[in-house]
């Protein structure tokens, strides 16, 4: 053979070599993202109908499931953790519960964390305090950092450079506080805050009056009392004197449990402190409420102030995908709407309103060829994206 004809051959050679590595490539790169195009089609189906079988367990193996202890800043905390079928380091991320006195073992939160632990996530969900006895308390803002900040250490089962937190509802706004905290800022790939708040003074204005404002969006939705009045039943420790408590104890209870009538009379030998918690929760008129909520206690107000994203999130940085229903009968839309407008100076934010959820629960309307290309095509390919974009941050 001539030395013409062996160059020749050594280059058709090289030739496959270079298209078999790049073919192999290729599918490396393509099958992951094909498989998460699929999955997220058949996750767009369970979260649409939540807590039955669906589909994602037909091609995916159950999860283990552990009870873990660990040591927080302020106490020793109880969590479940989910990891997936098969083993490995995989991303990693912390669910936070709202207000429920089930904690981490409400049923929604098991379904979710199941459903991301067969999604390829190793999933922890802590007991967070204050919000399992029906309180918000800022003591929560530190566990749900401590959870982070343990989920990383899990070196033989999390990889630390794709670790995220998803809060709901109430718990969402605490849960973007957390992921500002100088221990796992900047460590945290992203976060989720499904039908949170911005700022809770325009919460409390809500749930009083009835009526929201962010910009050009506006409306009102007939409050529900029973919220505003089971919030403070289960919050009088807030107040110092215990005759205040006993007095606003009994207004609650009337009140908040639908008791016929007008309730019991506010006695006048209320503290200033209990008259103007009372003031506030009696309120219907959207333009007195920040003046009202000024005349509160220094230790509530402060209390208001750490809890209000708004005020504590400037440092930040993780991408963050915040979703929210319109209508919301807890927290309006435009909370959402205001958070993602702060956070799109500080990083990458994905905001989707949807009209197939109310507040956290999907709510489908009936199934007509109107509400299927109006309603059901639309807001499915919104809620598939976010799927899709969840699961992207596996990788």
């Amino acid at each position: 053979m001539s030395t013409s004809q062996s160059a020749s051959s050594r280059s058709r050679n090289w030739r496959w070599l270079i298209g078999v590595v790049t073919l192999i490539l290729g599918i490396a790169i393509v099958a992951p993202l094909i498989w998460d195009a699929v999955f997220s089609g058949l996750l767009m189906v369970e979260v649409l109908r939540p807590l039955r079988p669906g589909p994602a367990m037909w091609v995916t193996r159950s999860p283990q499931e552990t009870r873990v202890t660990f040591a927080g800043s302020q106490r020793m905390m109880e969590a479940n953790l989910y990891t997936p079928a098969g083993g490995g380091r995989r991303a990693g991320v912390v669910l936070v519960h709202g207000v429920v006195e089930t904690g981490k073992d409400d049923p929604r939160m098991v379904w979710i964390a199941r459903l991301l632990a067969r999604s390829g996530f190793t999933v922890l969900v802590p007991d967070f305090s204050g919000f399992k006895s029906l309180r918000l308390r800022t003591s929560d803002i530190g566990e749900m950092a401590d959870a982070a900040v343990y989920l990383r250490s899990l070196h033989e089962r999390v990889l630390p450079d794709r670790v995220g937190m998803i809060g709901f509802s109430y718990g969402a706004g605490p849960m973007l506080i957390a992921a500002a905290d100088p221990r796992i800022e900047g460590r945290l790939k992203f976060v989720v805050s499904f039908g949170g708040y911005h700022d809770l003074v325009q919460v409390i204005k809500f749930v009083t009056t009835g009526y929201y404002q962010y910009g050009e969006e506006r409306g009102y939705a007939k409050p529900d009392d029973y919220t505003r009045w089971i919030f403070l039943r289960y919050n009088l420790d807030l107040l110092r004197d215990p005759v205040d408590q006993a007095i606003l104890a009994k207004v609650s209870e009337a009140k908040g449990w639908g008791s016929p009538g007008p309730g019991p009379a506010v006695p006048s030998d209320l503290t200033p402190e209990g008259r103007s918690v009372y003031n506030l929760l009696v309120n219907r008129d959207p333009e007195k409420v920040e003046a009202l909520v000024d005349r509160l206690a220094p230790s509530i107000r402060e209390m208001i102030d750490q809890l209000s994203p708004s005020r504590q999130i400037r440092h930040l940085s993780a991408y963050t995908i915040i979703v929210h229903s319109d209508p919301d009968p807890f927290i309006p839309h435009t909370e959402s709407i205001a958070l993602a407008d702060a956070l799109k100076r500080k990083g990458r934010v994905r905001l989707e309103i949807l009209r197939l959820f109310r507040h956290v629960q999907p709510e489908l309307p009936d199934t007509t060829l109107g509400t299927f290309f109006k309603v059901y095509l639309p807001e499915g390919l919104k809620v598939y994206r976010l799927m899709f974009d969840l699961l992207r941050q596996r990788r």
